[in-house]
């Protein structure tokens, strides 16, 4: 499936639909993930994406959503802005669908596609090691939004619906969902969000919440993939507003989702500029040099030795 961002009105509500599959397969790619890692941090870029897309906002303004959990995976950061770029890390790599750490020794169940359960990468069973997830909204210019919540269990749709219902008057419903393959740890991954147009309708639209996250994307991914692996969202929101009596849809607005990465080199030597004169002097007599490398996307940026001596006023002034 292509990775593709639609936003409909439908009636009373709107649907946002989100497809990610080769999106993520780079993510994991990129960090090198195990099963679990990746179907974790498919969901959590999934969902950022949908957050991002669904608030009207400058295409610059940037949503950022931490989890800290007590599952084996201990946490992740995603963030977004509106124009579709997405980034995202966790921090446990190599945890595969059963919690566990490395290659999972266990058979592929059979049949063609199955569906993820984040519980035992997410959750602990202790009440009392509850993570705690928060999202962060970053526009130019505006001071930052943050709110906090605990999550408790391993939904992380239901838990990004909570801060829907608390930070947005019009609410907003979410689902996530991962389908793997015996031979493709992310043969299909997807999300929506359903909110109200109006406010007066976001209590009506809850009662559609439940439904979504346990079985009606499931369902519908699994309808959608299985008879035509490169449909996109569009094939997808039909199947989903027909499944949930929506009505007709009416396009609204699109995105095209991509792993993108906000690292450069001039960052890099804007952060050794805050060093001390006597530190840079040491890299560069000691290391001959400095590398940084980007958690995010891997990317590697070395900086030369008669740079770090200029940034300590030692050479010619940069240009």
């Amino acid at each position: 499936m292509r990775d593709q961002l639609l936003v409909f009105a439908a009636g009373d509500a709107r649907l946002a639909v989100c497809v990610t599959t080769p999106l993520a397969r780079e993510a994991a790619a990129r960090h090198a993930l195990g099963a679990g890692s990746a179907s974790a941090l498919a969901q959590a870029l999934t969902g950022t994406l949908l957050l991002a897309a669904s608030e009207q906002r400058p295409p610059d303004a940037r949503v950022d959503v931490q989890l800290e959990c007590g599952g084996p995976l201990k946490g992740l950061l995603t963030d977004a802005d509106a124009s579709g770029a997405v980034r995202g890390l966790v921090r446990v790599n190599g945890i595969d669908r059963k919690g566990s750490r490395g290659v999972s020794r266990e058979p592929p169940p059979a049949g063609p596609l199955h569906r993820f359960d984040p519980r035992p990468v997410l959750a602990s069973g202790l009440d009392e090691r509850a993570g705690l997830l928060s999202v962060v909204r970053a526009e130019p210019g505006s001071e930052l939004h943050r709110a906090a919540f605990p999550f408790a269990g391993a939904d992380l749709g239901a838990a990004l619906t909570l801060f829907l219902r608390n930070d947005r008057a019009r609410g907003g419903e979410m689902a996530l969902e991962v389908l793997f393959a015996p031979d493709e740890p992310l043969a299909a991954v997807a999300g929506a969000l359903l909110w109200a147009a109006r406010e007066e309708d976001a209590d009506e639209l809850r009662a559609l919440g439940k439904p979504l996250r346990q079985t009606v994307l499931h369902e519908s991914l699994l309808r959608v993939a299985s008879r035509d692996p490169g449909a996109g969202a569009y094939v997808l929101a039909e199947d989903l507003a027909g499944a949930l009596r929506l009505g007709p849809l009416q396009l609204e607005d699109e995105v095209k989702p991509r792993f993108a990465c906000r690292c450069s080199r001039e960052r890099v030597v804007r952060a050794l500029a805050t060093l001390a004169p006597a530190e840079l002097r040491d890299m560069a007599a000691r290391d001959r040099g400095a590398e940084a490398s980007c958690d995010f996307c891997g990317a590697r940026y070395g900086i030369s030795a008669a740079e770090l001596l200029e940034l300590a006023g030692d050479g010619p002034p940069r240009a």
